[in-house]
């Protein structure tokens, strides 16, 4: 995630600099959209808990647009899509892992760890990285040559999981531990749901819901969750 703060600042220096006369912006075919906001499961597995304000996502997009119409476009894009989700501080997610030995080695599904009541975590995120694209339909009530204006916006969004890890700290024995585990954690490879856009082209709300499990396997009570993001969106850096 720093990194995407760090691409996201230095837009901000640039767009400064350049409103400033520093430089010109460059002329390409396209526009960098970023989405910020927050998460949510549909259902938390087990003993697993969310903490809303600590569960956020963000997205950078590069889009482009195609007119269809005076007021109708087609946008479309490739970008990643970041997703942390805060799990509470009593459980955590494990890994898959290899159980059993020889010809009985079996490949065990995501577990749910509770731990001891000495131990808590102050910082406990399962953070999932995807290479999204997403695309949709513009509808301009007002009319528009350039996207500029009120716009109503519906399509859809595929993504495929990069890389996904968890990171906790904890008090132990006097010391704070800071821990980060890569892992697939039996998440899905593959994500895909459809989203919704109002505002205008500049700064807009956005409501994506993605239809796809977030696991491979549901869990033991039957839980098997799908995601949710909320916020609102900036574009024409």
């Amino acid at each position: 995630m720093r990194y995407v703060y760090g691409v996201l600042f230095t837009l901000l220096v640039m767009t400064a600099s350049a409103q400033d006369g520093g430089f010109k912006r460059p002329d390409i075919p396209g526009e960098l959209m970023v989405d910020v906001g927050f998460n949510v499961w549909s259902s938390m597995p087990g003993a697993l808990e969310r903490k809303t304000w600590s569960s956020k996502s963000i997205a950078l997009y590069y889009t482009k647009r195609k007119p269809l119409s005076g007021k109708l476009s087609f946008n479309y894009g490739v970008g990643l899509g970041l997703e942390k989700m805060s799990l509470g501080d009593s459980s955590t997610l494990i890994s898959n892992r290899l159980v059993g030995s020889g010809t009985n080695q079996t490949l065990e599904p995501v577990l749910i760890s509770p731990l001891s009541d000495t131990l808590a975590f102050s910082k406990n995120k399962l953070a999932t990285t995807y290479l999204d694209i997403p695309v949709e339909f513009r509808f301009h009530p007002m009319g528009t040559e350039d996207g500029e204006g009120l716009f109503v916006g519906v399509g859809g969004i595929v993504g495929l999981r990069l890389n996904s890890h968890i990171k906790q700290k904890y008090d132990y024995q006097g010391e704070t531990v800071r821990d980060k585990v890569s892992g697939k954690y039996n998440l899905n490879s593959f994500r895909y749901g459809y989203q919704v856009r109002f505002g205008f082209r500049g700064v807009h709300f956005f409501y994506k819901r993605f239809v796809s499990d977030v696991f491979k396997d549901s869990f033991q009570d039957g839980t098997s969750p799908v995601l949710t993001t909320v916020g609102i969106n900036v574009t024409g850096f």
